[in-house]
């Protein structure tokens, strides 16, 4: 087994072995170039994306791994921590073509902001994962790699084994640090009452007045998202569309569309949004966005009623204040 053509191409294959909803950015990573305009000659093995917007650098050593792998992990890191979007989408332009997807920097940013929850910023890709994947590690790694968690580093040890049968390969990968916490093994009694850990917003169809009150809150990208799909009911419209009418780049847009997902489920307590989104509904790798013909009705009349939206007692700003709690 060989750590390019096995491991790597393992690990390319299912990042899931790097941990959940990991996009694969870059492999064998090496442009990096000093301030000064010398080049580095060091060699990323793993660049991913999560869903958060940070980036997951990854170092895959084929047997056990050196004592020293964490602080080359450490290095490429700090390096990594200095890409920004666009550089990071040409870099994925380049690893997407050499899979054989021919794609320009534009379509991989695309690729790469559809990914991420929210935007994809400069502050969130300071702030990479190290995850190291060895056939072992040697006690002094493990607890450097405690050390550096305890510390604030978000790092971890993926152990894996591969075993010859009669047709094929077969990996198995464990996670060996962090482990798991003694808690999620474990069933206990709760208060009555107790605030739960996390706020499940439920699907809530959007009626007149909610129209009338998003209205009243909603930024320029929505407005004409809102605007241009209620004026061609039941059919897609484009992201460039939109950005276009709201006059907002590209990048402004989707910081929008995220304000977006705070407001409907801060503001109005549900999970889905009023406008229907979809990845690739037209020629263009973007999201198009449409209103059913009845919801674009509703969005159109509200527009031309005087009333004002009921606030279930709540101003704005005690919503925000709401919003921020949660």
């Amino acid at each position: 087994m060989t750590e390019r053509a096995h491991l790597q191409e393992w690990v390319l294959s299912h990042p899931e072995i790097l941990g959940s909803d990991i996009r694969i950015v870059a492999f064998e990573f090496d442009r990096w170039r000093s301030h000064a305009g010398q080049p580095e000659r060091d060699r990323l093995d793993v660049l991913g994306l999560d869903r958060s917007g940070r980036l997951v650098v990854a170092e895959l050593k084929r047997d056990v791994a050196p004592e020293t792998v964490e602080m080359q992990a450490i290095k490429y890191a700090a390096m990594a921590s200095r890409f920004t979007p666009e550089i990071l989408a040409s870099q994925h332009a380049r690893f997407l073509g050499s899979r054989g997807e021919t794609t320009n920097e534009e379509e991989a940013l695309e690729l790469l902001s559809a990914h991420v929850d929210f935007d994809l910023s400069v502050e969130q890709l300071r702030k990479p994962r190290i995850v190291l994947v060895a056939a072992d590690f040697p006690p002094t790694v493990t607890a450097t790699a405690v050390w550096l968690s305890e510390m604030g580093i978000d790092i971890a040890l993926v152990k894996f084994l591969a075993y010859q049968t009669d047709r094929e390969i077969v990996l198995t990968v464990s996670r060996l640090y962090p482990v798991q916490d003694v808690e999620e093994f474990t069933i206990a009694p709760f208060k009555s009452g107790a605030k739960p850990a996390a706020t499940e917003y439920p699907v809530i169809g959007w009626g007149l007045d909610d129209f009338r009150r998003l209205r009243q809150i909603a930024n320029a990208t929505t407005m004409a998202a809102m605007d241009l799909c209620s004026s061609q009911p039941g059919h897609f419209v484009s992201l460039r569309e939109i950005e276009q009418a709201a006059t907002r780049t590209l990048n402004e847009a989707r910081g929008d569309l995220a304000g977006l997902t705070m407001i409907t489920k801060g503001r109005f307590g549900r999970s889905n949004w009023p406008i229907e989104a979809k990845w690739a509904a037209g020629d263009e790798q973007c999201y198009y966005y449409r209103l059913a013909p009845d919801t674009a009705a509703l969005w159109i009349k509200s527009a031309t009623d005087n009333e004002m939206p009921p606030t279930n007692g709540w101003s704005d700003t005690e919503s925000d204040r709401a919003l921020t709690r949660q």
